[in-house]
């Protein structure tokens, strides 16, 4: 849903069914990028003719949840129940990496201050780290079951995340 700064909102009706929208970002490429996780799509918007495209992800029920702009004009993305990270090029196409952790979940997905891609291993309980050559390590939490989900490059160049327990944390890129 598109709002102004003013507070306005529009709602687009994209859909039919119920495709679980859930994650978004800006693309390079001038779109709007999203993730459908109960159709288990990669969505692109054109925000100035509202045209939608639409990728069916090869991994039944891998549930994307969140998808970020990477440093190599990509679009990188998280598959839930998939276990993978995807890359997706504006052309559409994809390009998926396993994660050594088994059920990690992974989750929240940001582009990093060194050049990589982080993720939050929610169910692995890991902050993981994807070059975007495809190379994956992974840190464990210091906190059994901290949960992580959301994360973001704070101003300290790091990167700070969310995790069970109500609290905030921060990580050293």
């Amino acid at each position: 849903m598109p709002m102004t700064l003013q507070g306005n909102i529009s709602e687009l009706a994209l859909f039919a069914g119920n495709p679980q929208p859930v994650g978004i970002t800006s693309g390079p490429d001038g779109n709007l990028w999203f993730t459908e996780n109960a159709a288990n799509k990669i969505g692109r918007l054109s925000p100035t003719t509202g045209a939608v495209t639409e990728v069916t992800l090869a991994t039944a029920n891998a549930s994307p949840t969140m998808i970020t702009a990477g440093p190599d004009g990509a679009l990188w993305f998280t598959e839930f129940n998939g276990n993978q990270i995807g890359r997706i090029t504006t052309a559409g196409t994809i390009t998926l990496f396993a994660l050594p952790t088994p059920n990690a979940g992974p989750d929240g997905v940001v582009s990093g201050s060194d050049g990589n891609l982080w993720f939050a291993e929610f169910n692995g309980n890991k902050i993981g780290r994807i070059t975007p050559l495809g190379k994956v390590t992974e840190f464990a939490l210091p906190t059994a079951k901290a949960g992580p989900g959301g994360l973001t490059v704070g101003p300290d160049g790091g990167l700070w995340f969310t995790g069970g327990k109500s609290r905030i944390r921060t990580a050293s890129a």
